[in-house]
């Protein structure tokens, strides 16, 4: 065998093999002609590689478009199997003619691994530096051996010292050159290996605040130490505008709690029960809302201030207008609620009558003891809720308003509900905002001021100067109340009408809670008993309330007409009408 043939198929086979790089030769058909060990192993072909087409061995090749085109392909990746290649591509000629083609394959998986990993690296350090950089404070950053590493402008700001004090220089040199007073911080922090804060005097005449924190390998040894510098003055600065922020909002607090009781006063509500306030605060988020009010809570606690406080804190611009649910019955209660039409019933005005909803319309209407309202009714009450619109009792013509609607109980509507007594859907649409106003007895805080309000309001009606002993207060405070803050005033007025000196006193309460007590004529009443207050007593309203039943009894049995019963009282008959209602009295 000649040199040249054991050169060609022995020594240059050999050489090819001894190449890191893979190396893979085709013919003009796509045949693999030459493939050493490296491309092999890098492209896991396997051992049987030579005469067969490369199209077999690596499917997304591009050789054969090199043998097509000529065109060198320098610097190309090329992915195979999860790897990454960096391959050239050339054309093989003979004698001008492209005979085949070759390409040569580096393997740059890692590499690329890296690459990211590099790029990963700069953009934390980017990120790093510009958190440095943005900082209020002033950062030094020191390696394990105190040799300043990094710091910010900040720094140059807080101590007032030149950049050429920091670079190139060791921590603990700042000492030695006169600019620290004190050992370092960051100085004490690498040698203790903990955390330091400490104070700090600079020549320039700042003083900061230092805290130090060392980073400490797994070995045990301080790599790093990071230290922040803060501006002693900067921080007495903002401590004396949060302490002057803190006075001017104490002094707004106190003028807007000043005007948040005298607006509440003026709507005669007097309080200074925590749950009470919270109501409030309820109130004043919901007022502008227009959204349904559903008021809960024992007969006397205020439900009606509470209605009129959240009419007069809202944007509506129409009436505050109340109707009792159980002072008139069913037919009487629809026509002065939702009006009537001409002819609607025998009786009724020829040309009709609003009712409340169109008279309340961009206002209020408050519905009070809305567990009387019945069944009947309690339709139509929805659709308005509903749909803003209804019709006139005997009218076909369709009515729509704007009416914001605030609802009133002292009994659980739920349970009503739950005994098929009231509508579910209505009660649904009422309570979309509940409020349960607590009785007197769980905020006794508020009956001393109460007195002191109903006291001063009863001493200017009836022109006197009355006054209650502190030991009346107490019994006061030790009571029930029943009747809540209702009952509150009228026995109030009661001791004011019946006491004998300027001085309420316990006696005089005592007195009057053992033995009925004969008033002369107040209001047109005649002699009134009162009763023991710990009993059903009767009270100065419902008193009133009596004596007017007896009356409107007589003149009606003698009239036996409603219009002449009116006449003879000063009323009108509709009045006459709705007070026999009120007190059940049945006629023809």
């Amino acid at each position: 065998m000649s040199d040249t043939q054991i050169f060609t198929n022995d020594i240059i086979p050999s050489l090819l093999n001894c190449i890191h790089s893979g190396i893979i030769a085709i013919n003009r058909k796509g045949i693999v002609i030459v493939c050493n060990n490296r491309a092999q192993q890098m492209l896991e072909l396997g051992d049987e590689v030579i005469g067969k087409p490369i199209t077999s061995l690596v499917p997304n090749t591009e050789l054969l478009t090199v043998i097509n085109t000529g065109q060198i392909q320098y610097g190309k990746k090329f992915y195979h199997k999860d790897k990454i290649f960096m391959v050239n591509r050339t054309p093989l000629l003979n004698e001008g003619n492209i005979i085949g083609a070759v390409t040569i394959l580096q393997d740059i998986t890692e590499l690329e691994d890296v690459l990211t990993e590099l790029e990963s690296f700069k953009q934390i350090n980017m990120e790093l530096e510009g958190i440095i950089a943005s900082s209020h404070d002033g950062i030094i950053i020191t390696d394990g051996d105190g040799n300043i590493m990094k710091f910010n402008k900040a720094l140059l700001r807080v101590t007032n010292l030149p950049r050429e004090c920091f670079l190139g220089k060791k921590i603990d040199c700042l000492q030695e050159e006169g600019h620290f007073s004190y050992v370092p911080v960051a100085k004490r922090a690498r040698l203790e290996k903990k955390n330091v804060t400490d104070l700090q005097r600079i020549n320039t005449g700042k003083e900061v605040m230092v805290t130090s924190t060392p980073v400490i390998d797994d070995a045990g040894k301080v790599i790093r130490v990071v230290t922040n510098v803060k501006d002693m003055s900067e921080i007495v600065k903002l401590q004396e505008q949060l302490n002057q922020s803190l006075e001017v909002s104490g002094h707004l607090r106190t003028e807007f709690n000043k005007l948040l009781e005298e607006q509440l006063r003026s709507n005669e509500l007097i309080t200074r029960n925590h749950k009470m306030l919270k109501i409030v605060e309820l109130i004043k988020r919901v007022a502008d809302s227009g959204a349904t009010v559903m008021l809960q809570g024992e007969s006397g606690v205020g439900k009606e201030v509470f209605a009129k406080l959240i009419h007069s804190w809202s944007d509506r611009k129409g009436a505050f207008l109340k109707v009792n649910c159980s002072a008139l019955p069913g037919h009487l209660l629809e026509s002065e609620i939702f009006g009537y039409s001409k002819g609607a019933f025998t009786g009724a005005n020829n040309s009709g009558k609003p009712g409340l909803f169109e008279l309340a319309d961009e206002g209020t209407l408050f519905l009070d003891e809305i567990e009387d309202l019945p069944l009947e009714l309690q339709g139509k009450f929805l659709r308005v809720l509903q749909d803003g619109e209804f019709f006139r009792l005997g009218g076909t013509n369709v009515i729509k308003v704007n009416v914001r609607i605030i609802a009133a109980s002292n009994k659980d509507i739920k349970s009503m509900v739950d005994e098929n007594k009231f509508r579910q859907d209505l009660y649904y649409r009422l309570n979309v905002v509940p409020i349960t106003i607590p009785p007197l007895r769980e905020r006794l805080e508020d009956i001393p001021l109460l007195t002191e309000y109903f006291l001063a309001q009863l001493n200017e009606q009836y022109n006197m100067k009355k006054v209650i002993t502190p030991q009346m207060l107490r019994r006061f405070i030790s009571y029930q109340w029943p009747g809540n803050v209702r009952e509150l005033r009228n026995l109030l007025e009661r001791l004011v009408l019946i006491s004998s000196s300027d001085v309420i006193s316990e006696h005089e309460f005592t007195e009057s809670k053992q033995s009925n007590i004969e008033l002369n004529q107040i209001t047109n009443v005649d002699r009134l008993n009162f009763q023991d207050v710990d009993e059903e007593i009767p009270l100065l309203r419902e008193a009133l309330e009596e004596k007017e039943k007896e009356l409107i009894l007589r003149a009606f049995e003698k009239c036996k007409n409603l219009r002449r019963t009116g006449e003879m009282l000063g009323i009108s008959h509709t009045a006459v009408l709705r007070k026999l209602k009120k007190y059940r009295v049945e006629f023809n």
